[in-house]
């Protein structure tokens, strides 16, 4: 379909442009709600996809500028509530610190937890997961071991983050 005798798509040549100008002020936006610049980059690549998969109907908004804050913000609110119950278990059981014999029976039921969650992953979700938190590859590291660009790492890394709170959310409701 042509509007104005222009395709009602975005081009992605004009759909850089716009996530140029705009992703400085969603990472801003992400970065307040979040204060975690890993998981604001997460965010801010979540909406840009979102956006992306939208861009035939952007123009049908009077701002797609609100429209990716809207999106960054809530995006932002759903990563605070799964970070809180596993990015936090995760990188605590990672820590090593010398612990008393009762922080390591807590600690040994929640690695009991995180692997029974992560079990329930697929394959490419479990390695990404442990490639990030338990052998701290940074994003482009893992990129270049998967032939893959540091934004699609973000972006599966968002996921698979996400699956994971899901599932622990799912595990902890069940057991009470």
């Amino acid at each position: 379909m042509c509007h104005n005798g222009k395709s009602q798509f975005m081009h992605r040549i004009e759909f850089e442009k716009f996530v140029v100008s705009i992703r400085p002020t969603l990472l801003a936006r992400a970065f307040s709600v979040v204060g975690d610049s890993d998981t604001a980059e997460d965010v801010v690549q979540d909406c840009l996809f979102k956006l992306w998969t939208m861009r035939g109907s952007l123009d049908e908004y009077n701002s797609p500028e609100a429209l990716a804050l809207t999106i960054t913000h809530r995006l932002s609110l759903n990563a605070i509530r799964g970070r809180n119950s596993t990015v936090g278990l995760i990188d605590e059981l990672i820590s090593g610190a010398e612990d008393s014999p009762e922080q390591e029976v807590i600690r040994s039921e929640k690695e009991h937890e995180i692997n029974r969650v992560m079990a329930m992953l697929p394959d490419a979700q479990q390695a990404l997961i442990t490639m990030r938190h338990v052998e701290g590859l940074s994003n482009a590291e893992i990129a270049q071991l998967v032939g893959s660009s540091e934004g699609a790492v973000r972006t599966a890394l968002s996921r698979a983050r996400n699956r994971v709170a899901e599932i622990f959310m799912k595990y902890q409701l069940s057991n009470k």
